[in-house]
């Protein structure tokens, strides 16, 4: 079996006030411009201190933001889908991250992207050039428009699905999930305003999959959910 990584959920966090500190950074600018519908491949990082690291194949980082507010993107040998929104001018927030879990050969943009990715608060696109800034002025990623400027996922993907689901002496609540035909197969299930992904694992009936605090297990029709000890069952509608 191949060797995998534990599933990397990354959470953004708020967005702060320095977004005009990066259009600073960059004079001359085209109006800000909606990403929605662009993909790109990323160029190279330059951190706070003045020391790069250039992306050797583009190919291998990738980020497309979709009109429905999801966004999929590729780090090195891992693929995976999360959210993104922009509440005003040059501002982003990125949601949870889900990557499938391929033990990539280790590289420091690999590396450095995975831990940056919830700390991006603002974005600038400058000559065709996509940027976006860390917190802090920790520093800035540049990213060059895809060959081919699509939204489609690089991981299909069923729903989202929402599921009415009870829980005793809890009353009833609705659940979101999608459904992501990777190896292994993978889950995000939304529950209020957290996202949580879970891998695919062997079950004797139906698919069942597992990760940090959540188990789902569809199957029949219905489905298990366990939600940091809490027990749901849900039906889709």
């Amino acid at each position: 079996m191949k060797k995998m990584r534990v599933p990397l959920l990354l959470f953004a966090g708020f967005l702060p006030a320095f977004a005009d500190g990066l259009e600073a950074r960059f004079t001359g600018q085209n109006a800000t411009p909606n990403l929605t519908g662009t993909s790109w491949q990323l160029l190279k990082f330059e951190g706070g201190d003045g020391k790069t690291l250039s992306s050797v194949d583009q190919t291998k980082y990738s980020v497309a933001f979709a009109a429905d507010g999801r966004v999929s993107v590729r780090i090195d040998c891992n693929r995976g889908t999360g959210t993104w929104k922009s509440a005003g001018a040059n501002q982003l927030v990125f949601g949870p991250l889900a990557l499938t879990r391929a033990a990539c050969p280790a590289a420091p943009l690999t590396d450095r992207l995975t831990k940056d990715w919830s700390f991006v608060r603002s974005y600038v696109i400058k000559d065709d050039h996509l940027f976006l800034a860390l917190m802090a002025d920790a520093g800035t990623y540049e990213f060059v428009p895809s060959a081919a400027q699509t939204t489609k996922s690089p991981v299909s993907f069923k729903g989202p699905i929402k599921y009415d689901c009870t829980q005793a002496a809890r009353g009833s609540e609705t659940l979101t999930v999608t459904f992501y035909q990777t190896a292994p197969g993978m889950v995000l299930v939304e529950r209020g305003t957290q996202a949580r992904p879970a891998f695919q694992v062997p079950a004797a009936d139906g698919a069942k999959y597992e990760g940090q605090d959540l188990m789902f297990w569809d199957a029949r029709g219905e489905a298990q959910v366990n939600w940091s000890g809490a027990e749901l069952k849900c039906r889709p509608r």
